[in-house]
């Protein structure tokens, strides 16, 4: 069953859980409450795609043509798009893809509004107003699910998983393309001072944010587990086959695994 584009209403987003003594201190604008978070993206969706390429120097387009590959996915292939945002990673799938059906679905309204209006001489994918913590959708309905960017936003990590693994088909594959920590030591400073200064001060500038959108980004990226911490999640989801592997510069990690 293919949903309608935009169907609604949207699941109630799960409140955030308390953060521990000291959290706030160490990261004052990391409020992982649902609300929040979707109002925050709202703000944020016109400039959201454009400060994506600026800020990545477009390497952000690379990063998403590799991690697609990992979903094998076919010409007859259903795929869904979570947290999918604008519809980089949908879009992406479609160009190496074009007969796929691809649904996204996001819980900021304006973000796929913005997706909506995008080119129209290229294939689109479907988009539904939805809570990757309720999605829509029965179970086993995919041939694979993908997440780019997406699932450090998600107030339950690990609700997020058996979600993503609930709406995935017998053998279907799971797709993250996520930041992770560098692991270069040489380099470890470099990128830590471009995404916990530069980024954010000129994030926050750039794209008018009132509630200084790009210092919670940034930290919710310094917040996030590292890659095998995240692949430790996926197998006690459970997932099968999960390997993970970073990209250039190598602050992006893509992990990939499959529904048994």
């Amino acid at each position: 069953m293919t949903p309608e584009p935009l169907i609604g209403p949207m699941a109630t987003t799960t409140a955030s859980p308390q953060p521990a003594d000291g959290a706030s201190d160490r990261h004052p604008f990391l409020d992982k409450n649902g609300s929040k978070i979707q109002a925050l993206f709202d703000e944020i969706a016109p400039r959201y795609d454009l400060l994506n390429r600026l800020f990545s120097g477009f390497i952000d387009l690379w990063w998403r043509k590799k991690a697609v590959k990992s979903l094998h996915a076919r010409s007859d292939s259903l795929i869904l798009d979570a947290c999918c945002g604008t519809g980089d990673l949908a879009f992406t799938l479609l160009d190496q893809v074009p007969t796929a059906e691809v649904i996204g679905s996001d819980f900021s309204l304006a973000m796929l509004l913005s997706g909506k209006n995008r080119s129209r001489t290229r294939k689109r994918p479907s988009l539904v107003h939805a809570d990757t913590l309720h999605l829509p959708f029965s179970d086993h309905t995919f041939d694979g699910v993908m997440i780019g960017f997406g699932i450090r936003n998600v107030v339950d990590l690990e609700g997020a998983l058996e979600e993503l693994r609930r709406v995935l088909k017998p053998g279907g594959r799971l797709m993250i393309l996520e930041f992770t920590p560098v692991r270069t030591r040489w380099l470890r400073p470099f990128i830590n001072f471009y995404q916990g200064k530069i980024l954010p001060s000129l994030g926050n500038v750039l794209s008018g944010s009132k509630v200084r959108a790009y210092s919670y980004l940034d930290e919710s990226v310094r917040d996030w587990p590292s890659a095998e911490r995240l692949a430790d999640k996926i197998r006690a989801t459970p997932f099968h086959a999960v390997k993970w592997r970073t990209l250039l510069p190598g602050n992006v990690a893509v992990h990939e695994a499959v529904r048994a």
